[in-house]
């Protein structure tokens, strides 16, 4: 087995002793280097207007008449709101939408259909700038509207995105900088919704931006859980260029049209990438030379690390109001149960899960389940000998380290011993 520390081709990234594959040790690697806006950075400072949002909101914001050069200081608002779009913004150019955070409460048995209808934010508008949002558990994170050329997301926190984490359909040209996508079933979706139209002159640039890819428990098609690719891409769609960015996966893809690489001919500039693979054999798809290949434990602690290092950067501006989310998958709904049975469940919080307690007939069964070994899956084996014969309910409850909770939907089971 190579040692790494005494490989010709063995360089530093971020802290971390990679190999660099082809032994392409001339090509300099940088650490990722991620940026917190601030107020001197942030588009709020451009001349203009400004209307400031605040509190935690139960209806939707729906602006699209805005004048040119208007901001949205929404730093101290959040969206809890049953709307099928959190937060819609257009009308005139360089409109700037800083902060806020929008908590959906769709449970994980969501169908994909159902959930494809929900968005957290909807920016349109010529050269449109949306920094610091944080949007949790909706079908899209942040899908630009028909009439958003030249499109800026930047400092973003998309987590746990049903679908899409950030879409151009209407094929633009825009910039993702600096942002931390955790768990999305599809990475970048800009395959245009009409035919007629054609970004293929246009560049999406990705850059300084952190991306996984999240098996969910509702998928379009083919195995659960399950997700779609990085880029759901077409000959009409943009080209891309990557800078300095990571990509994780677990698993591959579920559809075949969408890609796991970058999608072919379509790479107008790149450097400087990681890829963490922790899927079983190779890598799906070739991967291009600006992208270095991380597996196993190293590429874990690195991706880890790097999300760590985002996080801190980016802390939340307002207090944990939103309850986690979860439902029970295991065992069936009218399963007949004997013996060890394993109980499992997703469960996800827009911060930080604490514990999983699964319960029968309300009383808990068994030690709370603190680690997810895979990411939104908690399980915990269960005698169901020590319980009556007959037919319980099962269910599952799930805290976040603010003490906010959710109950799943309860499952009827027949215990026969």
């Amino acid at each position: 087995m190579t040692r790494l520390r005494s490989h010709p081709c063995a360089v530093r990234f971020l802290g971390l002793l990679v190999l660099v594959s082809a032994c392409e040790s001339e090509r300099e690697l940088r650490p990722v280097i991620h940026t917190q806006v601030t107020a001197a950075g942030s588009c709020l400072a451009q001349a203009g207007t400004v209307q400031t949002v605040s509190g935690v909101q139960t209806a939707a914001f729906t602006n699209t008449s805005l004048a040119d050069n208007t901001g949205i200081d929404a730093s101290a608002a959040q969206w809890r709101t049953a709307a099928h779009i959190s937060i819609r913004l257009g009308g005139g150019a360089n409109v700037c939408f800083h902060g806020g955070e929008t908590v959906g409460n769709l449970p994980p048995a969501t169908t994909w259909s159902t959930a494809l209808n929900y968005y957290a934010m909807v920016p349109d508008g010529p050269n449109v700038t949306v920094e610091g949002v944080r949007t949790f558990n909706r079908g899209d994170g942040v899908a630009f509207g028909s009439n958003a050329p030249n499109w800026t997301l930047r400092g973003a926190y998309v987590h746990y995105a049903r679908d899409g984490c950030v879409e151009n359909h209407f094929v633009f040209a825009g910039t993702v900088d600096d942002a931390l996508l955790d768990g999305c079933f599809i990475g970048f979706a800009s395959r245009p919704y009409q035919a007629v139209a054609d970004g293929s002159g246009n560049v999406m640039t990705i850059q300084n931006t952190l991306v996984r890819l999240q098996p969910m428990d509702g998928v379009y098609t083919g195995p659960v859980p399950g997700h779609g690719a990085f880029f759901e891409w077409s000959a009409t769609s943009p080209q891309l260029a990557l800078y300095n960015d990571v990509f994780r996966a677990d698993q591959p893809s579920n559809d075949g049209d969408e890609h796991m690489a970058p999608p072919p001919g379509k790479l107008a500039g790149c450097a400087n990438n990681v890829m963490v693979w922790l899927g079983p054999g190779p890598y799906p798809e070739p991967l291009p030379s600006c992208f270095t290949l991380m597996t196993g434990a190293a590429g874990l602690d690195y991706w880890n690390q790097a999300v760590a290092q985002w996080k801190a950067n980016h802390p939340p501006a307002t207090a944990d109001v939103g309850p986690p989310v979860v439902s029970l998958f295991a065992p069936a709904a009218n399963a007949t149960v004997t013996g060890v049975v394993t109980l499992t469940a997703t469960a996800v919080d827009d911060r930080e899960l604490a514990e999983v307690r699964f319960q029968l007939d309300g009383q808990d069964l068994g030690a709370a389940t603190t680690t997810d070994l895979t990411p939104t899956k908690y399980t915990l084996p269960w005698d169901s000998r020590g319980s009556a014969n007959g037919t319980h309910t099962l269910t599952a409850t799930a805290h976040d380290a603010a003490g906010n909770s959710a109950t799943a939907a309860g499952i009827p089971v027949t215990i026969s011993n």
